[in-house]
């Protein structure tokens, strides 16, 4: 299957977050993805990353995470498609030196205590030349996106830190400011090739109400719409304008227009940096 930009409109058609869906968007398109690439999806989570290059790609491809849970999910979803999926510590990934071409670091270090030593270990298994693409939570964060913690953040000088409510800050140490990240990325002997700000424009508590829908779904309390509801069931969304989800997605399509090309110093819900490791 050869990528174009049409095909993977239709490989997110059942993504609701705006932010992760410009994400999953800005790293494909980053990426470069060339068919003699060795890739690791670092902090893979349920592998949904692999399993949208997969369909365009015959690449080596590699999934790491810590959660039993999530990776779990990963081996179904990419059962069958030649992806290894590895489970380990990220301080000592189980891979050798300058094994990979290309590595997706997305919404991973925000959760780390030492941000410093896991980018050290993963530019360790990249190669020179190599290309990291990181993404990470925003401290800038829009207001709409998570009206509370803002707002709690502006009055007290501190946030909801777990649980529903805590939206952006949801299992997080830290969020980063650009400064903060580009910082960090240069201390590590990385090469920045660019730094972009994703996802301004949304509609207020947009986390908050697809948490709700996931936990109603889990619990098959809208069997309905589960299909379209469901990111990796995009081959099974028949694209009906009746269902409810659908034209949820639509409306959000529209607003995620804007979101092109937002200035850094904007709010934003992520940053997105490009990397490259020296020669």
């Amino acid at each position: 299957m050869v990528f174009t930009k049409q095909r993977l409109e239709y490989l997110l058609q059942n993504v609701g977050d705006m932010a992760f869906k410009r994400r999953v968007k800005t790293i494909i398109n980053g990426m470069e993805i060339q068919s003699a690439d060795k890739i690791l999806d670092c902090g893979c989570g349920e592998g949904f990353y692999l399993k949208v290059i997969r369909d365009f790609s015959d690449c080596k491809l590699y999934g790491f995470d810590g959660g039993n849970e999530v990776l779990s999910r990963a081996k179904v979803e990419l059962s069958g498609c030649g992806v290894q999926i590895d489970k380990g510590d990220i301080y000592n990934l189980p891979y050798q030196d300058a094994e990979f071409d290309k590595i997706i670091l997305s919404e991973v270090l925000e959760h780390l205590p030492d941000d410093f030593s896991a980018l050290i270990e993963i530019k360790r298994v990249l190669k020179p030349g190599g290309v990291l693409f990181i993404t990470v939570p925003n401290h800038n964060y829009p207001f709409m996106w998570d009206p509370i913690n803002k707002t709690i953040e502006t009055l007290f000088r501190t946030h909801i830190k777990s649980g529903f409510w805590a939206g952006i800050w949801n299992m997080h140490t830290r969020l980063y400011t650009s400064d903060e990240i580009i910082s960090l990325i240069k201390n590590a002997g990385l090469e920045i090739v660019s730094v972009e700000a994703m996802t301004h424009y949304c509609i207020p508590f947009n986390h908050l109400f697809l948490n709700g829908m996931k936990r109603l779904l889990n619990k098959g309390m809208l069997p309905g719409i589960s299909t379209a509801a469901d990111k990796f069931r995009f081959k099974e969304n028949n694209g009906s304008r009746l269902n409810p989800v659908n034209m949820g997605y639509r409306f959000l399509n529209i607003i995620d227009r804007l979101n092109e090309k937002i200035p850094l110093e904007e709010s934003s819900v992520s940053i997105g940096i490009k990397t490259v490791k020296p020669r």
